[in-house]
């Protein structure tokens, strides 16, 4: 994993921390986790962020089994 440093406002800060408190994760995790969502709904337009958010939720459950 790489480090970086972001600056990020603090309107934006404020919800990757609200989201972090509501999916139970820390600051970090709910920032690569949006993120990854982002960057998914960018390659995916087709698909709403809630559906992609499902498709990553049913693939860590499949590969928790």
């Amino acid at each position: 994993m790489v480090r970086k440093t972001i600056l990020l406002n603090d309107d934006l800060a404020a919800q990757i921390d609200l989201l972090s408190r509501k999916e139970d994760r820390d600051f970090s995790g709910s920032l690569r986790h949006a993120l990854r969502i982002g960057l998914l709904a960018l390659q995916n337009p087709e698909l709403t962020a809630g559906e992609i958010k499902d498709i990553l939720e049913a693939r860590e459950e499949l590969e928790a089994v």
